[in-house]
């Protein structure tokens, strides 16, 4: 049987006061999502207003003749990441189950755990512009 001792008045109302700074905080994050989309709408505005929504779907784009799409962008954002996710997921799940458990030796396995967290430290833009210098190169 586990004894708990009772919380003292003050340890309840500190944390009430803690849940309740949580939420005000969670609220204020949802008010400056709902401001920036609000924003952004209105600047988008006269952009919709003169080229309408089909901008979206046409792919088209001639700046002599005030002619634009985004299709081709948006498309190729939506293929490029799904090939990402294809092969990012399989790969990352696959190494976690890996290092987890017990394949390895726990020396080896220790300094592969070490190894990814080091490249899970560097972020992501040092990624690209390594591929970009360094890659690109090679295979042109």
């Amino acid at each position: 049987m586990v004894f708990q001792q009772s919380r003292s008045q003050a340890e309840k109302t500190i944390d009430k006061g803690f849940i309740w700074l949580t939420c005000i905080f969670a609220l204020g994050v949802a008010a400056i999502l709902l401001w920036i989309a609000f924003q952004v709408g209105i600047n988008a505005f006269p952009a919709i207003k003169a080229y309408g929504l089909g901008f979206l779907f046409a792919s088209g784009w001639n700046p002599v003749k005030d002619q634009y799409g985004a299709f081709p962008m948006i498309y190729g954002t939506l293929v490029s990441s799904a090939l990402a996710l294809l092969l990012a997921v399989p790969l990352g799940l696959g190494t976690a189950i890996f290092l987890s458990e017990d394949f390895l030796p726990l020396s080896v396995r220790t300094v592969l755990v070490f190894l990814v967290q080091l490249l899970a430290a560097i972020p992501s833009v040092v990624y690209g512009l390594w591929g970009i210098f360094v890659l690109s190169p090679l295979i042109r």
